[in-house]
């Protein structure tokens, strides 16, 4: 049997039912959570039209259509040690990074896409904090396709120490259905290490319509609703075709939660 883990969804639907309705902005700003592996991405299981996930671990830094406005791979940077990977990275979880690879620069770093190489602008991007001054600061922003601000999040996860230590990573992110130019990630104290900088593009057509009125409404909404409570496609109550299903897993739960309501906010589906 199904269970569900603590839910995403439970504020957002009594502010509806409050009468609040969901946030106008039309992008969902995510993070920061904690990461050890990629199964801990908002993103993992998504069924984008493309996707990439730079990982660090051939150390380069040669994944299509991103550039940085500084820093490098932290073994290049660095050489054989002081490496704060995702946990995960050298094949065991066990509260260290040290023997991954990682991308280490100044406390200020902006990844630009490119769309012209990747065909469209990412919709969906998130990068890992892994390391940086003790106590520090730090602030994830995320640019429009005209360069304007997409909002930030703030967090206040930096430990003391700079050997590995895992326990801080955070995932950043956004989700963006108009397309995202550029991600930036910066703190207040010491140099600054990310890793599992990922991106993609949604896949072409409108999912979350699902009455196919060529809009995502409050009509949709209600019949994503009933589809999240009945979880498991399988059931026998769940609609045919198991529609609010968005990412293909075969179950209707939180992440599919966070695409829906990307393009709820976005409302009209792209022509």
């Amino acid at each position: 049997m199904l269970n569900r883990s603590a839910s995403i969804i439970v504020g957002t639907i009594s502010g509806i039912l409050l009468g609040g309705g969901l946030a106008s902005k039309a992008q969902t700003l995510l993070g920061p959570t904690p990461y050890i592996c990629f199964e801990d991405s908002p993103f993992s299981g998504l069924s984008l039209g493309y996707f990439y996930l730079e990982t660090f671990e051939d150390h380069l830094f040669n994944v299509p259509g991103v550039t940085a406005n500084q820093g490098g791979v932290t073994s290049v940077v660095f050489g054989p040690s002081i490496h704060d990977s995702v946990d995960c990275d050298d094949g065991n979880i066990d509260g260290s990074g040290l023997l991954g690879d990682s991308f280490f620069g100044a406390a200020d770093m902006r990844f630009t896409f490119d769309a012209a190489v990747l065909g469209s602008l990412p919709t969906h991007a998130g990068i890992v904090w892994t390391d940086g001054g003790g106590g520090a600061t730090i602030i994830f922003e995320a640019f429009d396709a005209s360069g304007n601000s997409l909002g930030t999040v703030t967090g206040h996860h930096a430990d003391n120490g700079n050997n590995g230590e895992t326990d801080e990573d955070r995932f950043y992110g956004i989700i963006n259905l108009a397309g995202i130019s550029a991600i930036n990630i910066s703190h207040n104290s010491g140099g600054l290490e990310v890793d599992h900088l990922q991106y993609g593009g949604a896949a072409s057509g409108c999912r979350a319509d699902l009455n196919h009125d060529g809009q995502v409404d409050d009509s949709d909404f209600v019949i994503f609703i009933f589809a999240y409570n009945i979880l498991d496609c399988a059931d026998p109550a769940m609609p045919a075709g198991c529609a609010s299903d968005l990412n293909g897993d075969g179950i209707v739960e939180d992440s599919d939660f966070v695409t829906f309501v990307a393009a709820y906010n976005a409302l009209l589906c792209p022509e």
